[in-house]
């Protein structure tokens, strides 16, 4: 798959939504609330600290960030996905919060070691190649700040869902897909490869998330990964 075909699904899948409706929603992902909770014990003040979210798409869990006080930033390549989590800050008076239609896979528009945290919730997942998501993984090291952590929200190759979706339509790497219903690009990931991820941070967290997700109004068990990483200083 070329990376402009993956971007002009992801449009196509912002203005239409029909296979992530969950993307469409304007609630923050439990996931990246339990990071909230768990970075909450860790910084005393939240006012200060700084953070990034990539492939945010139309901004849920920036814009709640920011309501809690962190200063969020938002990337996404999709116009319309910004277009809305924009207009969404500025309904809820939302002021720490602004976002950029940028592709993660490019230089990130900030300066090296800028942000305290990096927020991946399922952002890997839709980039379609390994030497992409080495790019992405190469940005989210620089602007990191030494002592700051990187949050990663992934699907599993245990997940029931995407294993059918594997099984049916395999994409041309491993444990990944393309969807039947509109050919986007999904990566799933193992145990070994979360742990190969970031070969140069130090693990904190590693947890199973099983819930039920549902697609196409049937019900299936996941077992997610909630990754914290911290840059040693």
């Amino acid at each position: 798959m070329e990376h402009e075909e993956q971007k002009r699904i992801w449009e196509e899948e912002h203005k239409a939504p029909l296979v992530l409706l969950q993307m469409d929603s304007d609630k923050v992902s439990s996931s990246v609330e339990e990071f909230f909770l768990w970075l909450k014990s860790k910084r005393s003040d939240l006012t200060k600290v700084i953070g990034v979210e990539m492939c945010c798409g139309k901004g849920r869990n920036t814009n709640w960030l920011a309501k809690q006080g962190i200063h969020m930033s938002g990337l996404d390549f999709s116009q319309t996905a910004i277009k809305v989590a924009k207009e969404r800050a500025e309904k809820d008076s939302i002021t720490q919060a602004q976002f950029f239609v940028h592709d993660v896979t490019e230089s990130w528009p900030f300066k090296d070691e800028s942000q305290d945290f990096v927020l991946d919730c399922f952002g890997s997942t839709d980039i379609e190649s390994g030497e992409l998501r080495q790019k992405a993984r190469a940005e989210m090291l620089r602007v990191l700040k030494p002592g700051g952590y990187i949050f990663l929200y992934l699907l599993s190759t245990e997940d029931e869902f995407h294993k059918e979706m594997i099984e049916k339509n395999p994409a041309h790497d491993a444990n990944a897909f393309y969807h039947i219903q509109t050919g986007k690009y999904e990566k799933t990931f193992s145990e070994e490869e979360v742990k190969n991820l970031f070969p140069t941070l130090k693990v904190l967290e590693v947890k199973r998330i099983k819930k039920l997700a549902e697609f196409f109004g049937k019900s299936y068990n996941c077992q997610h990964f909630w990754v914290v990483l911290e840059k040693q200083v």
